[in-house]
């Protein structure tokens, strides 16, 4: 059947549907009649809140009136007017007889109403407000049966240096019964946000999704964010995550599904194997390679060996979403023999992607004949690209370059147009040299260089197939043909189309029994722009299963046991394309079919026999058979073996075996794999097995290959299950590696791991979670020759927490080690709105046409660059170590109160933290992880480590009448930029008193000594050494409770001895302020500050931290802040700021704010 045909019988499929939405418009619509009495305004309304343009009729004396002619009629109003050529009495009524629609909505909403009243103490009548009983509520709007939770905003904000901007934001979650059937789940903003969930948890909390899903017993409509998950058959497998809609119906035994949406991404498989030493992050790329790619929070599922990961710190792994990597952490050891394959959807934001998929299904004859069908496609809109703009020159490239995206590039070198005196200021000087006697050309990076003529664009074309490797955003350097990673090109991305159709029937003639047969063809455009290569875009595939589940079979009255049989014939096309994976993960690994091209028919057959003699007993014996094209067959023989009473004893065993020919090599393949164990008490002890033996030969030769392989692995272990809150395993690894050497298998490397694991939760007082592999790795001599160096891998977790003697001591204790590769981190500033950013941008002041960052400096106010740090290519081995430990001491406590010491103590307590973090490129780990802090943070060696610690000293903490608190803190940091290391050292001295004079006055004085050093390359302006000393004292009065005026004043001396002539600035500061509290309702508050700044120099540069956002001089800033609350479920927010700094202007900001909650 053509994909046409099928789109066509979708779209009957759903005509009773449709048809069925549109006879329900009688159903929803009503016929009412009105009585209203002539007045003297003429001016007349229904009573209804809508009406169906033109359906009124209007009868006046038994007449039924003309439209335009004796009265006019507002539909948007609901009111009409009378022609004044019109005989009537004011005695008169006319009778209005229109249609309306159920709309659930009333006339008007009001809280209260006047109403007049008979006083009989007054013997008159009187006006009265009375309130109503459904007034503006949220019960009123949604209905007494909904269930819902949100926020409305809308707000405005002007100001000198701001237009006039509206902002508005809405969340709103609904769930409950519309009727008795239909039911309702929403959830709704308007706000859209680029940020993405971290991948660093289990669960994602996306803050910019739209849902709406409306349910009845036979029908399902979604509206706004979904994932599409569906299986029709062996290849019409989809797993999307969509912005659209999508419907479904079901009349049992007949079911199907229309989905329209805009498509966020793509689907890509990346498998790869780890790396010694390496727990990540490992990189994904897009379907072309490409490495600037944005994954999809949520769409990826990430397979270790075969077996699906967990996301989160506490499970298997951690993705970075924004950059495409992932990182595992210390519960999974990841060696060069670990199998990582990643299924994801990504953005690469080149054209917008639409989707369409819709499909069916009927049973028939008690459910034993069942009819499927299901329609997919996807794809680019070549009309609407989004981060790229496409000239005519652009097009025409790609419309010549057919399927073939290597032919759709164009050069990355651009020759600058001349200013207005004749220069050319690029950023890449053009450099001629001899290459094999042959002229040859490249650029290098010389901004502001007077013969850097040049702006040139590069492209990621893989390891070692560039002549340029990155070393930050934008420079690219020249180091050798095929020696690098990029190329000074632009690949132009191809729109693509893929659709996908299939028909499956599936018979069940007897009970058990089922046969299930499919076909499928795909259309893949490899090319919208082209209609060069079209003629190969058609693929299909065809799949016959035949599977019969075990059932008992007996011969006489002896039982057999059960019997189960499958068998599976599938052929598809080579040019047969799917929407999604439809294999198990590890099927190439398992039918070996490395060396294989894609780009050829397939054919696969599989036998599987199940026999299950007793419920203890299952045996799985499988042959396979896969060809590819004339040249590629590989046969495969797998039998497994299961031994258990599902409570106290296992026993596991698999051999497979593959035999695979492919031109003129020849492979065998055998796989070995056991496990058992036996649980006696609380003890489990057992042991794991694994072998494999890998061949691959030349035929006619003796000599292995490179793709040879040999190992043995066996894993004793033993665990300790849950003895009084107490769990505890322990493994023991033995490895053996073998690969070919000069034509022979030799003995490569031998590894030894120690993997435990720890848990207790005994008692209340103590949890903790302890993971720890030790695993070292030797290589035999014949390698070491080769530069091969012997391994330690240590990978430890832990994460603790205590709470003795409540409440006198708590804490918690953290500390993780891995080992990763890292990057060093790149500074990039990036534009935002103005007055959203925490930098603002100076200009070019050295003149070289690139922003440097030194030409960046920290504002307060109106900064429109944000600072952001990336990283670079390089990556190089590391230790990653992170622990932190916090500590909560009352001394009070400890002992008794009437007691002399604990009277002593009783006032007396502690807050101790201490967090280390610390990437370092440490050959030694034993260094590191024994935490010999004399080795951190070692220039040329450290990557980023901050080394800092707090302990504060309580004096009658939390109360008002007398406290104190000591502090003391000091934070050591280095960080390796691209540009330069960057150290940094800061400290704090400070004494906190607060006490209360009488009931309405109270002091809070800070004497604060702080320290701040920073030491930074010479390209940044973050180099400074600044001592500050200040004294902050708060006086708050409060004569009545709702009212409170603060004053504060601020003195200190700030030095910067980083320049040769140091800076000296003193600082003064007042504040005034006034807090009005209306009761339950809202609050205003009123701020004056004036802060002066007198420095003794103006020459030297005046680093941000000592200025906090002032300028030198005198600065003014008055502030007001009106919170109050219209109804109980109605905020408003009116904000206004000045400020007015040095000698610059007078700047004005107001903002105001609504906030309705459901």
């Amino acid at each position: 059947m053509k994909l046409r045909h099928q789109t066509l019988i979708i779209v009957l499929l759903l005509i009773p549907a449709l048809s069925g939405i549109f006879a329900q418009n009688k159903y929803s619509t009503v016929t009412v009649t009105d009585s209203i009495p002539i007045n003297l305004n003429n001016q007349y309304e229904i009573n209804n809140v809508s009406i169906i343009p033109f359906s009124e009729s209007i009868v006046l004396r038994g007449s039924v009136l003309e439209r335009d002619s004796e009265y006019q009629f507002s539909y948007s109003t609901t009111t009409f007017t009378l022609s004044d050529t019109l005989p009537y009495s004011i005695f008169d009524t006319l009778i209005v007889t229109y249609q309306t629609v159920r709309l659930g909505l009333q006339k008007e909403y009001k809280k209260r109403s006047l109403v007049v009243r008979f006083d009989e103490d007054r013997g008159d009548t009187i006006r009265v407000v009375q309130t109503e009983g459904a007034g503006f509520t949220p019960e009123a709007i949604f209905g007494p049966g909904i269930q819902k939770s949100g926020t409305l905003i809308r707000g405005f904000t002007v100001g000198t240096t701001k237009d006039f901007s509206l902002s508005s934001g809405l969340r709103l979650q609904l769930s409950g019964k519309l009727t008795e059937d239909i039911e309702v789940v929403a959830a709704l903003t308007d706000q859209n946000t680029p940020i993405q969930p971290e991948g660093n948890t289990e669960r994602l909390e996306e803050i910019d999704k739209v849902f709406i899903q409306i349910k009845h017993p036979n029908a399902t409509g979604v509206f706004g964010d979904y994932i599409l998950n569906n299986r029709n058959g062996e290849f019409g497998v989809i797993n999307r995550k969509l912005q659209g809609l999508m419907g479904t119906v079901n009349f049992d035994p007949h079911e199907g599904y229309v989905a329209i949406a805009g498509q966020r991404g793509k689907f890509n498989t990346n498998n790869f194997n780890g790396t010694d030493q390496v727990q990540g992050p490992y990189q994904l790329t897009g379907l072309n390679g490409e490495r600037d790619i944005i994954v999809l929070a949520g769409t990826e599922k990430v397979f270790l060996d075969g077996i699906e990961m967990l996301r989160g710190e506490n499970n298997d792994y951690i993705i970075e979403y924004a950059n495409a990597t992932i990182t595992f952490t210390p519960k999974r050891l990841i060696t060069n023999a670990s199998r990582i394959s990643v299924d994801f959807e990504y953005t690469d934001r080149r054209y917008s992607r639409n989707f369409f998929g819709g499909g069916a299904s009927s049973s028939f004859f008690d459910n034993k004949f069942k009819l499927a069908f299901q329609y997919l496609q996807e794809g680019d809109d070549q009309d609407s690209p989004i981060d790229i703009v496409l000239s005519d020159e652009d097009k025409q490239i790609l419309s010549e370059a057919g399927d073939d995206p290597l032919k759709a590039v164009k050069s990355g070198i651009f020759l600058v147009e001349p200013d207005s005196l004749g220069i050319r200021r690029g950023i890449y000087q053009a450099v001629d040299t001899l290459i094999n006697s042959e002229l040859f050309t490249y650029y290098v990076y010389k901004p502001g260089d007077s013969l850097s003529s040049y702006n040139v664009s590069f492209s990621y074309v893989g390891n070692k197939q560039g002549d340029y490797v990155r070393e930050a955003l934008g420079q690219f350097r020249f180091v050798g043909i095929d020696l690098g990673e990029y190329l000074p090109i632009i690949f132009l991305p191809i729109p693509q189309l893929k659709r996908l159709g299939n028909i499956t029937a599936s018979i069940t003639p007897f009970e058990n029994v089922t046969l299930n047969l499919e076909y499928a063809g795909s259309l893949w455009d490899k090319n919208r722009f082209s209609n060069t290569d079209d003629g190969d875009n058609f693929g299909f595939a065809t799949n016959v299963f035949l599977n019969v589940l075990p059932s008992q079979v007996s011969l006489g009255s002896l039982s057999l046991g059960k019997i189960g049989f499958s068998y599976k014939d599938r052929f598809i096309n080579k040019k047969f394309t799917s929407t999604d994976r439809f294999n198990e993960v590890e099927f190439d690994r398992i039918y070996n079919t490395a060396g294989s091209s894609s780009q050829e028919d397939e054919q696969f057959r599989e036998a599987k026999l199940n026999l299950i003699p007793i419920d203890e007993l299952n045996i799985t014996s499988s042959a396979g058979f896969l060809k590819r094209g004339e040249s590629f067959k590989s046969d495969r023989y797998n039998n497994t073996f299961r031994l258990s009473d599902q409570q106290q004893y296992n026993v596991f065993y698999n051999i497979d075996y593959v035999d695979t020919r492919n031109l003129n090599r020849k492979s065998k393949w055998l796989r070995q794999a056991g496990d058992a164990h036996y649980i006696f008490w609380k003890f489990k002890p057992g042991i794991n097995y694994l072998a494999e033996n890998k061949e691959d030969k030349n035929k006619g030769k003796d000599s292995l290959l490179t793709g040879s392989l040999k190992y043995i692995e066996i894993n004793p272990y033993l665990q300790l299950i849950d003895l009084e809150g107490l769990g505890f395993t322990a493994k023991y690894s033995y490895r053996d590696d073998y690969f070919p050497l000069e034509g022979k298998m030799k003995k490569e490397s031998e590894s030894r791991a120690q993997i435990y694991e720890l848990t207790y939760r005994g008692i209340d007082e103590v949890s903790t979670l302890l993971n720890l592999t030790i695993r070292n790795r030797k290589y035999t001599d014949a390698y070491k020759q080769l530069g091969f160096l012997d391994t330690e891998q240590l990978l430890i977790r832990s994460q603790s927490k205590f709470n003795f003697w409540e409440p006198v001591i708590n804490g918690d204790l953290f500390y993780e080690v891995s080992t990763e590769k890292q990057a060093r981190l790149e500074k990039v500033f990036v534009r935002v709105e103005q007055g959203t950013g925490n930098y603002g941008y100076l200009g070019d002041l050295n003149g070289n046409g690139i922003a440097d960052e030194n030409e960046f400096e920290p504002t307060l106010f109106d900064g429109d660059f944000i600072l952001l740090t990336i990283p670079t290519d390089e990556l190089f081995p590391v230790i990653n170590l992170k622990t932190n430990t916090r500590w909560k001491i009352k001394f009070g406590n400890i002992f008794e109160q009437n007691s002399f010491i604990g009277t002593v103590l009783e006032p007396l307590s502690t807050e101790t933290s201490w967090r280390i973090e610390e990437i370092t490129r440490e050959d030694d780990l034993a260094k590191i992880y024994l935490m010999q802090l004399n080795y951190f943070q070692v220039p040329g060696i450290t990557i980023r480590g901050t080394n800092f610690f707090l302990q504060d000293i309580f004096i009658n903490e939390n109360r008002q009448d007398l406290s104190f608190r000591f502090r003391y803190s000091q934070r050591f940091a280095m960080s390796d930029f691209n540009t330069g290391i960057e150290t940094g050292y800061n400290r704090e001295r400070s004494i906190r008193i607060r006490f209360r004079l009488v009931k309405e006055i109270s002091i809070q004085t800070d004497i604060v000594n702080f320290t701040d050093n920073v030491d930074a390359s010479e390209f940044s302006s973050r180099s400074r050494k600044i001592s500050d000393n200040n004294i902050t004292s708060d006086f708050s009065y409060r004569p009545i409770r709702f009212l409170e005026v603060g004053f504060k004043f601020k003195f200190g001396r700030s030095e910067d001895s980083f320049p040769e002539n140091p800076t000296i600035i003193d600082l003064n500061s007042q504040l005034l302020r006034v807090n009005i509290s209306f009761a339950q309702t809202g609050r205003l508050r009123l701020e004056m500050e004036r802060n002066e700044l007198l420095a003794n120099t103006s020459e030297n540069f005046i680093p941000f931290e000592m200025l906090n956002g002032n300028q030198l001089g005198k600065n003014y800033y008055w502030r007001l802040n009106f919170d109050y609350r219209v109804a109980s479920f109605l905020q408003t927010t009116v904000s206004y700021d000045g400020r007015w700094q040095g000698e610059g202007r007078v700047i004005h900001t107001a903002r105001a704010e609504a906030r309705a909650y459901f």
